[in-house]
């Protein structure tokens, strides 16, 4: 993998904008009224479950829309934007439910939503999985993997193809 394309000079504005953001579940208050901007750098997000950490990162890669509010990331709205999805890795919290397939496999049928093809898209995959630690296991099915394996294999999905921002959940 070559040097990531992330430039902190790059970034005069917050690269994280939530203004007065409110996301309602029907009766249920998933954030409310939540500001906030982030500049280049490390940032973390603590609290107890159902505080809405989950929901705030929906809100900020564009899987959830606020009710109330807006959001930017990079200066544009995340809702429906998929050239602002290509700047994103996203590690989700949630398990990887495809245990057949190698993680090889997955990587590379990921990178393709990001206009890798062939050759490309597998040698970027097996670069991020090495990049992991996960070259030796590469061609095992998933569902054979520890859950730090399956933890090692997300990230290396949501870095194969270098991110601008990269986001853990």
């Amino acid at each position: 993998m070559s040097a990531s394309r992330f430039s902190p000079e790059r970034y005069k504005e917050p690269m994280i904008e939530l203004n007065n953001v409110s996301k309602f579940y029907k009766t249920v208050i998933g954030v409310n009224d939540f500001t906030l901007n982030l500049g280049p750098g490390a940032h973390g997000i603590l609290g107890p479950n159902g505080s809405g950490k989950t929901t705030m990162i929906n809100l900020v890669t564009g899987q959830l829309k606020p009710n109330l509010g807006s959001i930017r990331v990079f200066g544009e709205s995340p809702w429906g934007n998929d050239r602002l999805f290509s700047k994103l890795g996203l590690v989700l919290s949630e398990e990887v439910r495809y245990h057949n397939i190698s993680a090889l496999e997955w990587v590379e049928y990921l990178l393709k939503f990001h206009d890798y093809k062939g050759a490309r898209a597998t040698k970027t995959a097996e670069d991020a999985l090495e990049l992991v630690g996960l070259q030796d296991a590469m061609m095992q099915p998933m569902g054979t993997y520890s859950k730090g394996m399956r933890q090692r294999a997300k990230l290396a999905q949501a870095i194969a193809h270098e991110p601008e921002l990269l986001i853990l959940d």
